[in-house]
């Protein structure tokens, strides 16, 4: 029925393939297709499943929406105690009516039993969801600009960041978060002529406010909230849970939107031990003592309050005030001073993604573009979008060229201890 291409992505549970579908006019798809039928795997299957199944029913395909979302009040009952009157009632007519299908790839087909329950296939064994096929993943794309030594532009990093935080605000409207967005997990679709991003796994996804066991637990560690981390460790010393809240979800996507702007993990740049942590499974060092060094109860503590190095800060900055201001709140290690998701959405930095998801749901197509705030001087030239990203660019190659450095340093001294 499908002949599948190689993949596209893989971790330890699953693995993404290109596909053909030979029952449809033969069109290509995304086949995700789990490497176990076990329990955990099956729970995991269904949990995606549904939640793609849910979205696509709560909206048309043209993004109206036709049925309320369970947590939808919580969200703006939420933001009504962090904002103004006016910014309440902005957000509440955008956030009520936003299509948070569209942040999700589509799902086509999956594998199921008799009575269509998501199981797996009968004939084969096994778990499969079949998807819509994007054009490349961002984990490509970052990869692409950084051996070009180029940055990614101005709107590309815009729109990354807008499916970051509407992905992330989507899934907290059902009751779920997710720990486990990564580069590798977002891919690009066009659609009317517009690139959009969108999410390809949810594996990950589990109910906020819930107590999770530590081995069921999905997260990227190196995108790990500090409070996190600190759950992580009690458990482990006092064999119990974690308890996951929304605060969480925010950083977690907040480090991916700090990587697109910086094309490599914070840490790498800070950090030289983490690039040889990540590279070599451990470099010596276990994942307890990388989640304490995240929680700062590590002598080589990462300093997740002052996340951001000044260089990096700056550089963004002389890109855009707007944008830095996004990714430092959604980064404020004092969970009290971080931005909530719906406060995200509401900053300057998005004005035209706003403009853009409501223009789409009346169908307004204006011929010129309006003065919204933070989009002062937009286009007025192309020489100003290559200038106000020369300091980033310039920030980029110097740290591209520190991490090369580091590993040119270490095969020199693994030479120099193997000649004695």
């Amino acid at each position: 029925r499908i002949s599948v291409q190689p993949p596209l992505f893989e971790d330890a549970d699953s693995t993404i393939f290109r596909a053909r579908d030979m029952r449809d006019d033969r069109q290509e798809v995304m086949v995700k297709v789990y490497k176990s039928p076990g329990p955990a795997a099956v729970q995991r299957f269904r949990r995606s499943v549904e939640l793609l199944l849910t979205f696509r029913g709560r909206f048309t395909k043209k993004g109206c929406r036709i049925e309320s979302s369970s947590n939808l009040e919580l969200l703006l009952d939420e933001l009504r105690t962090q904002t103004n009157v006016s910014d309440y009632a902005t957000a509440h007519s955008f956030i009520s009516q936003m299509n948070f299908r569209s942040c999700f790839a589509e799902i086509i087909s999956y594998s199921h039993d008799d009575d269509w329950m998501p199981n797996a296939d009968p004939p084969t064994g096994l778990l499969f969801i079949v998807m819509e096929l994007g054009d490349m993943s961002l984990k490509t794309r970052m990869n692409e600009c950084y051996r070009a030594m180029k940055t990614l532009s101005k709107e590309e990093i815009r729109a990354v960041h807008w499916a970051l935080v509407t992905m992330v605000c989507g899934l907290h409207t059902e009751g779920y978060l997710h720990l486990d967005i990564r580069p590798s997990k977002l891919f690009r679709y066009t659609e009317g002529g517009q690139q959009v991003w969108k999410l390809v796994d949810l594996d990950g996804a589990v109910r906020f406010g819930s107590q999770v066991r530590i081995p069921d637990l999905v997260c990227a560690h190196e995108y790990a909230p500090p409070e996190l981390a600190q759950q992580i460790l009690k458990g482990y010393r006092e064999g119990g849970r974690v308890k996951l809240c929304r605060s969480m979800n925010v950083w977690s996507v907040g480090m991916v939107a700090l990587e697109t702007v910086a094309l490599m993990p914070v840490y790498d740049v800070k950090f030289a031990w983490f690039q040889a942590f990540r590279d070599r499974k451990g470099g010596g060092r276990s994942k307890e003592s990388f989640l304490a060094a995240i929680a700062d109860e590590h002598s080589q503590s990462l300093a997740t309050d002052k996340l951001i190095p000044p260089e990096l800060s700056e550089a963004m900055a002389s890109m855009s005030e707007d944008m830095a201001a996004v990714v430092e709140g959604m980064l404020a290690k004092d969970v009290k001073h971080r931005s909530s998701i719906g406060q995200a959405m509401l900053q300057r930095w998005f004005a035209p993604c706003r403009k853009a998801a409501l223009d789409a749901r009346w169908r307004v197509n204006a011929d010129e573009p309006e003065d919204l705030p933070g989009t002062a001087n937009a286009g007025a030239g192309g020489e100003q979008e290559d200038t106000i990203g020369d300091d980033l660019h310039a920030y980029i190659k110097k740290q591209a060229a520190r991490v090369a450095g580091r590993g040119a340093r270490c095969v020199r001294h693994q030479r120099a201890i193997a000649r004695g």
